[in-house]
Order: C-alpha cells, then sequence, then structure tokens
C-alpha cells in the first residue's frame, strides 16, 4: 500500500510532467505565429525561392504544425533536438558550452545564496533594531532597488576598472576548462548573488523574529539551555521550511532570468543564446533553450515543494487525500 506521502509525490511528479507537455505546446504554437520565415531568414532577403522551399522541406516545415509538434517531442525524448536552421548544426552542440556556463553561473550563486542568507538573515533578527540590524538590512534594501544591470557596472567599474583584480567581460576561452577560468565567473555570480540575497535575508529575518517571540522558545530559554543549542535546535530548522520556497523561487529565476547578467558581462549563456535564436528565427535552438529553462524551473520547485512535505508533518497529513 502506498502512504500518503509517496501519493503526494507522484502526484506532484505527474503535474511536472503535465506541466512540461504544455508549456512545449505553448511555446511551440507561439513559434509558429512569430512573424517571419525561418528559411528566409537563413538564407537572406534575396534568397531563391526554390532555395528556400527546399530548405523548408529539409526541415519539415511545410509539414502541419500537429505533425512538426510530434516529431520535434519525440525527437526531444530520445534526446534529439533537432538541427539549427541557419548553421544546420546540432542545436544540442551548439547550446551545451552555453549550458554548462550558465549552470556554472546559477550554481555559484545558488551556493553561496542559501549560507550568507540564513547567516546574515538570523544575525538580523538575533539583533533585531540594533547596528547589526541595520548593517545588513540597509544594504539588503538599496540592493532590491537596483536592478542587476546597474550592480553589475558598479562592480565592473570597482573591480575591473579601478582595483585591476577581475575581468571586465566574461570571455570564454573553449580550449580550457571551466575550473581555469574560474575568475571570468566571479563578477557575474556576485552580480546574480546581490540581486536575489536582499529577498532571501529579508525573509529569513521575518521568520526568524517570528520564531525567537514564540513562547516555547521563551519557555526553552527559561530552561537555561545555551544561546546556541536554542537557536540551532529550536529555531533554524523552524526558519528552514518557509524560507525553502522562497529560494527555490530565486533558483528557478536564476536559471532562466540570467539574460541581462550575461548581456553585461559577455558570458555566452542560454540567455544570450536565446536572444540571438530569437533574432534569427532559429525555432528549434529557441525550443529548445525554452524547454530547458521550463524544465529546470518545474524540477527546481518540484524539489522544493518535496522538502517542505518531508519536513513539515502537519502540511503532510494536511495535504494528504483521503
Amino acid at each position: 500500500m502506498i502512504s500518503p506521502l509517496l501519493k503526494l509525490i507522484f502526484g506532484r511528479i505527474g503535474l511536472a510532467a503535465a506541466t512540461l507537455v504544455a508549456v512545449s505546446a505553448v511555446v511551440f504554437a507561439a513559434t509558429l505565429f512569430l512573424p517571419g520565415d525561418p528559411a528566409r531568414a537563413a538564407l537572406g532577403p534575396r534568397a531563391d525561392p526554390a532555395a528556400v522551399e527546399a530548405l523548408r522541406q529539409e526541415f519539415g516545415m511545410d509539414r502541419s504544425a500537429i505533425t512538426q509538434y510530434v516529431s520535434w517531442a519525440g525527437g526531444v525524448l530520445t534526446g534529439d533536438f533537432g538541427k539549427s536552421v541557419p548553421s544546420g548544426r546540432s542545436v544540442w552542440e551548439m547550446i551545451a558550452p552555453k549550458v554548462a556556463n550558465t549552470a556554472v553561473l546559477t550554481l555559484g550563486a545558488l551556493a553561496l545564496l542559501i549560507p550568507l542568507s540564513f547567516l546574515l538573515g538570523i544575525v538580523a533578527a538575533v539583533w533585531r533594531d540594533r547596528w547589526p540590524d541595520h548593517a545588513i538590512s540597509i544594504p539588503c534594501i538599496v540592493l532590491v532597488a537596483l536592478p542587476e544591470f546597474v550592480i553589475g557596472t558598479l562592480l565592473i567599474v570597482v573591480f575591473a576598472v579601478w582595483l585591476g583584480w577581475l575581468p571586465p567581460v566574461s570571455l570564454i576561452d573553449n580550449r580550457l576548462s571551466l575550473a581555469a577560468q574560474s575568475t571570468v565567473f566571479l563578477l557575474p555570480i556576485v552580480t546574480l548573488l546581490c540581486t536575489t540575497l536582499a529577498q532571501v535575508v529579508r525573509m529569513v529575518r521575518a521568520v526568524a523574529i517570528d520564531i525567537l517571540s514564540a513562547e516555547y522558545v521563551y519557555m526553552v530559554r527559561l530552561r537555561g539551555i545555551s544561546p546556541a543549542r536554542v537557536m540551532l535546535r529550536h529555531v533554524l530548522p523552524n526558519v528552514v521550511g518557509p524560507t525553502i520556497q522562497t529560494i527555490a523561487l530565486n533558483a528557478a529565476w536564476l536559471a532562466g532570468g540570467v539574460v541581462v547578467t550575461e548581456a553585461v558581462f559577455q558570458l555566452p549563456g542560454i540567455g544570450s543564446a536565446l536572444a540571438s535564436a530569437v533574432i534569427s528565427r532559429d525555432m528549434p535552438t529557441v525550443l529548445a533553450i525554452t524547454l530547458i529553462i521550463t524544465t529546470a524551473y518545474v524540477l527546481i520547485n518540484l524539489i522544493a515543494e518535496m522538502l517542505i512535505l518531508v519536513m513539515n508533518p502537519r502540511l503532510r497529513v494536511a495535504t494528504a487525500p483521503n
């Protein structure tokens, strides 16, 4: 007999799969209504009509929309994202290095975001309305108000132009490993961190203040338990649950919202690749990148929801089907 928790998990996985199918169909339909002909865009405005028609037949663009979608979806299920219309190369071969660059960027920002947000948020909550709280909260409010291109530009001016410590742009040399070029990722990672850190810190601070003022925490303190143990055993575990969803939303944004940061630092990632593909009407590449971003978004939210269910027994019981 399957437990209620497993039923919930399987249900969420089914919803995630249905979401991916629905989004892929909507995006595929949307690309068909974009103005312009991909074959004409690839060959140029003065191309021979016969050559344009031959290219349309080669990529199956002369077939019905449903047939094109079924063919494309079947290829995706086998790991084949098709070929780029302008270049004729495999889409995955073209975007794989860019996916790796964006993965390094987002995972690096996320690896710093989680520990820093909990540390700063709890420090601000413990010393509420005192100088540590002000020293953390005021910069957070300023960072929330600044768009990422402003933060990125300021970082370039300080660390690249004035101090000369880091390169102003993140040009990747494909002949070297990403580990050997780690310095080119530092400024983009700090930019993404500054953009997302403030929201999570404010969330952790608010939840921690609410928990610290709870009666059970007051009673635990009266028993003479050390402040460090109170924080680790009774406050921190209750802060993690409500904060997971906020971290998941920021992580999902990092997966697909890095276009501006990649543009500021000229980093060859999937954001810049998506913009170039839309301009050149390279629909197979647009579909592949959109599906990758959507998959990352759905998986991150699915993992966050499962963690919330597992960590909160009351929520698990309350949402279990009858």
